[in-house]
């Protein structure tokens, strides 16, 4: 049911402006996500050309970018073309400052919005917005809802970092809705940055959430907590994890825990949603080509073929506040073949972590550790843990234990961990009470610090 916005006009429902422009999105979403892949690039390009006209007049950083081109603005705009603007990068973002903004932001886009990334890559970017972001961003909300068909009267908890003094333990945060268009149950918030694991299994035991929203590593360790003790939640309904990159080993472990699934998102700060798990594939992930177009490329910026990883660009369709034009997030994917249910936007059948999160090779290969896929709190109970990479043969790996190590248990992790590497490593495990987060609340349970 809607939210009513005129008095006395419960049923049917007159949405007010914000409400109606969110509906607006979703339904032409409902059409647009059966177009062909042919078709949603010749309306993402028609959109980009527009964006381009724009900074070319309103930010000296990139009209100047846009001039070292051959890009003719008054005609048509193709992908190949397209991909001769240089990639923006982090560096670019934070050394061009002032000049990369957009001095003649529409006024009808609404307020100027600032959103910030956590800045695990090392490099924090300030991103600007407008109120038209704000409104696909809810739009392509409530589309996921909707797509995964969540019961709008249960109540949503959010696990994730806020401000000091915001959500906090024991309590939380308490509001009347989780979405701003129709009548739902309640939404409850808790600030991960600031408590602890402990605090969140009492907080979601007292509220009894049957949907939780929190980061994937977050909600790892709260599984191996549970596990650890016992302690199952038969009410809950699913879990939906964003913010990071989900892998194969945490969605196991989480799911079988918890016995339900785990509804995956990849999104950033930055632009918003970029593609959802598919309510009929949970192997692909749909790019939400609404909102970005987004590319995997290869080192020399070529495109990648079907199943090859190469680092993702993300260019925001509707920004014109900030370019973020081919915009090097600093993560890994694989795109996927067309998926069996039917809709066209484009697939993604795995999103790694950030490169930081990368295991590197002296070879110049990286791999992906994905630790939770060996299950190690099977071998001792293990709270939480965090790998550093110091060099290219050195490994810290930091361990939250319930208890110390008893007979061969620590020699059986070592080699789990090695054999599971195949390689040599240095592997130097150091028992620790607790292992601090990011203040956004996010975990990090892979770091490299070897420079490139």
């Amino acid at each position: 049911m809607l939210k009513p916005h005129l008095t006395g006009l419960t049923w049917p429902v007159i949405p007010n402006r914000a409400g109606a422009e969110i509906l607006s999105l979703v339904y032409q979403f409902e059409q647009s996500q059966w177009w062909s892949q042919e078709r949603l690039l010749d309306h993402q390009m028609a959109q980009i050309l527009t964006v381009l006209r724009h900074f070319k007049g309103t930010s000296p950083f990139y009209a100047k970018r846009l001039d070292d081109t051959d890009i003719d603005l008054e005609k048509p705009l193709d992908l190949e073309t397209f991909q001769t603007i240089p990639p923006l990068t982090r560096e670019d973002i934070q050394s061009a400052g002032d000049a990369l903004l957009s001095n003649k932001i529409p006024k009808n886009h609404g307020r100027l919005l600032t959103a910030s990334s956590s800045g695990s890559t090392g490099r924090p970017v300030t991103a600007r917005k407008t109120d038209v972001n704000q409104t696909f961003h809810r739009a392509l909300n409530l589309r996921n809802h909707l797509w995964h068909k969540r019961d709008l009267a249960a109540k949503f908890a959010t696990i994730r970092g806020y401000d000091p003094g915001v959500a906090m333990a024991p309590d939380g945060k308490h509001s009347k809705s989780w979405t701003s268009v129709y009548r739902t149950g309640p939404s409850i918030q808790l600030n991960s940055a600031h408590c602890t694991l402990g605090e969140q299994v009492h907080w979601i035991i007292k509220e009894r959430p049957p949907y939780i929203l929190s980061y994937p590593t977050n909600l790892y360790a709260l599984a191996l907590r549970c596990d650890e003790v016992g302690l199952r939640m038969p009410w809950l309904k699913a879990l939906i994890t964003f913010s990071e990159a989900l892998s194969p080993g945490q969605r196991s472990v989480i799911e079988r825990v918890f016995d339900v699934s785990v509804e995956d998102m990849y999104s950033a700060a930055e632009v918003s949603m970029i593609a959802v798990q598919c309510p009929d594939e949970p192997a692909n992930y749909h790019v939400q080509s609404e909102n970005v177009l987004m590319e995997v490329v290869r080192e020399d910026g070529s495109l990648c073929d079907i199943g090859e990883t190469g680092r993702i660009l993300v260019t925001d369709l509707h920004n014109f506040a900030m370019p973020f034009i081919r915009y090097e997030i600093g993560d890994l994917a694989d795109f996927g073949p067309p998926c069996s249910c039917g809709r066209g936007l484009p697939t993604v059948q795995r999103i790694y972590g950030r490169v930081r999160n990368m295991l590197k090779l002296e070879s110049g290969e990286q791999i992906f550790p994905d630790i939770a896929a060996l299950h190690l709190n099977e071998i001792a109970p293990l709270r939480q843990y965090q790998m550093t990479q110091k060099t290219y043969t050195d490994i810290e790996m930091k361990l939250n234990l319930a208890r110390p190590f008893e007979g061969d248990e620590e020699a059986h992790m070592r080699k789990m961990i090695l054999d599971a590497f195949g390689r040599p490593f240095n592997l130097h495990l150091v028992h620790v009470d607790d292992i601090p987060r990011h203040p956004s609340g996010k975990f990090e349970d892979f770091i490299s610090e070897v420079k490139d």
